[in-house]
């Protein structure tokens, strides 16, 4: 239960009150993007968001190179790019990171990695011989042009040290 302090020093229950249903007005210098990982999850957030999801067509080419194609202008708009890491990890990653730098080069304002499951946050320790993963995924993805990063499950919050741009 919600209390509030009253003006004699003691607490009353709060009112909560009724939530009408906001409509999200629509913007045109919001973008959102998706690449082939989770396009549901996109279409919803921006269906949610009164947004519309931008163009971009992301496929392999028969030597599994991936190809990225925006159709919509970025120039100037605040881009967020959503892709998560779950089956094909090492796809996504590079989808990510090659939509992250076709927006950094077509002149966005700001892009913004959405990523539900940030891959490789458990290889956050120096091995024996090895090398530590996610410090490397993290200067990949600042370097490719992501200005903030919106993740849900980090492994070690010390990982937030990893990146040059906000987490």
């Amino acid at each position: 239960m919600l209390l509030n302090r009253n003006k004699f020093g003691g607490f009353r229950p709060a009112k909560i009150l009724k939530q009408e249903k906001m409509d999200a007005p629509i913007t045109s210098d919001i973008v959102i993007i998706n690449g082939n990982s989770h396009p549901d999850l996109a279409n919803l957030i921006a269906s949610r968001l009164g947004v519309k999801n931008g163009g971009c067509s992301v496929y392999h080419k028969t030597n599994r190179e991936t190809m990225v194609e925006i159709g919509d202008s970025v120039r100037g708009k605040d881009i967020y790019i959503i892709q998560t890491g779950t089956k094909d990890v090492n796809n996504n990653i590079m989808e990510l990171l090659i939509m992250a730098y076709a927006c950094k080069t077509s002149s966005a304002k700001s892009i913004v990695g959405v990523i539900p499951y940030l891959p490789y946050s458990k290889q956050c320790k120096m091995r024996k011989r090895g090398c530590i993963v996610s410090k490397l995924l993290a200067r990949m993805m600042c370097t490719s042009g992501l200005t903030h990063i919106i993740t849900m499950d980090l492994h070690q919050k010390e990982i937030q040290g990893f990146f040059d741009c906000r987490v």
